[in-house]
């Protein structure tokens, strides 16, 4: 099992350095784990690669995750006081650096800018497994049309079920560029067996999510949501293959993780 992961990972590099070399002149992030790699934290790099770009209001629910002032994930609004994201987001960072920005498409202006009280990640958070947290705002959310809470969902959507996803970030696996509007579209939902048939091991509390070569989450998209028929089904994990592979995405499954949402918030 070593030595195939090794030789994964080695044939990913050349791949990579080829595709980005024949792509644009940049400088480009090498996994150091092709088999799960949580989307890295602190870099403005997540987008959905080659998404389409949202229309004012369309995704209510959605925030930017912000550390000093810089986005850094995504999250999704559950309540007027919480925000639920990535555990690999703010392990370990002060809520006191971290705030949202909620009810604009636009990264960087319009919306609300609420700062953290709390954060509070799932005390079963390993490696890919668990990757969930609720962010306690420091003061409510002002509800509106461009700012609403998204219900939790008790199941996870069925085998082909069309998720709909969204995030910011860079342009492409291979791209300096970042959009100022989010980013959307649309993946395929897996059930457990239909992952481990692409992945060989896949964490039970993990949502896998499908999608052509060319599209796919990247870093920062990271506590992003998927949703399907008006409900939080996942919140995004990590990527297999980098950026925009063949093969499936990892999200939090929403389901799964229900009853520790609603425990731990004001649900």
């Amino acid at each position: 099992m070593y030595t195939v992961k090794i030789g994964k990972y080695l044939l990913f590099c050349l791949l990579w350095s080829l595709q980005c070399a024949a792509s644009e002149n940049d400088t480009t992030e090498i996994y150091p784990d092709i088999e799960s790699t949580p989307l890295p934290l602190l870099y403005p790099q997540g987008r959905i690669v080659n998404g389409n770009s949202a229309s004012d209001g369309q995704f209510p629910y959605q925030v930017s995750l912000r550390y000093n002032g810089y986005h850094t994930c995504g999250g999704s609004i559950i309540s007027a006081n919480y925000v639920v994201t990535a555990a690999h987001c703010v392990k370990s960072l002060s809520p006191s650096r971290l705030t949202i920005r909620a009810g604009s498409r636009l990264v960087n202006s319009n919306g609300q800018i609420v700062g953290i009280s709390k954060v509070t990640t799932n005390p079963s958070f390993r490696g890919t497994g668990n990757d969930i947290a609720l962010l306690k705002l420091s003061s409510p959310l002002k509800l509106n049309d461009k700012v609403k809470a998204i219900p939790l969902a008790r199941k996870d959507p069925p085998s082909g079920a069309a998720v709909v996803v969204s995030g910011w970030g860079r342009l492409g696996r291979c791209s300096r560029r970042t959009p100022k509007v989010l980013q959307y579209t649309t993946f395929t939902a897996l059930t457990k067996e239909q992952c481990r048939r692409r992945l060989f091991w896949v964490s039970p509390t993990v949502l896998c999510l499908a999608h052509p070569f060319g599209k796919g989450a990247c870093n920062g998209d990271s506590g992003g949501p998927a949703v399907y028929k008006n409900e939080l089904v996942g919140v995004a994990n990590y990527v297999v293959g980098g950026c925009a592979s063949d093969l499936p995405d990892g999200y939090a499954s929403v389901a799964y993780h229900y009853n520790w949402l609603k425990k731990n918030s004001d649900l």
